[in-house]
């Protein structure tokens, strides 16, 4: 496979990986607000729905890029940035089911969020490269 013509996918799953954080945190503001004002009738069925289709269309090509045979030409550095932006969408589609779903009170709910949160940043953002800078190139 041509890596210049995988670049130019990349930069169309890129923009698609912005839609998807997009419409994630919008369903993720949309349920948080709901819980906080004690909703609309049906407000589950309806978000539910919703729900269901975003995992449906996020979560995948996620894990497309990360595994596929086709993807492994490009560099892990090129792609890791669209993965991780799509991962983490699924992730927030699924907090937005918590708050969906959520009967119980919000502190325990809360603070596994910000536990998992937290884990997510320390592995995904905080790893140092085993690069070593060069001063002169």
């Amino acid at each position: 496979m041509d890596t210049e013509q995988l670049e130019k996918e990349l930069e169309r799953w890129n923009r698609s990986m912005y839609i998807a954080l997009g419409s994630s945190i919008t369903l993720v503001f949309i349920t948080f607000g709901n819980f906080f004002e004690s909703g609309w009738p049906g407000f589950e069925r309806y978000t539910g729905g919703l729900w269901q289709w975003m995992q449906v269309a996020i979560t995948p090509p996620g894990f497309y890029l990360l595994w596929s045979k086709r993807w492994k030409v490009l560099p892990f550095q090129e792609r890791k940035n669209t993965i991780i932006g799509f991962l983490i969408a699924s992730w927030l589609t699924f907090l937005a089911l918590g708050f969906i779903t959520l009967n119980e009170p919000l502190v325990g709910f809360l603070l596994t969020v910000g536990v998992i949160s937290l884990a997510l940043y320390i592995n995904l953002i905080k790893k140092k490269s085993n690069q070593a800078d060069e001063i002169f190139p």
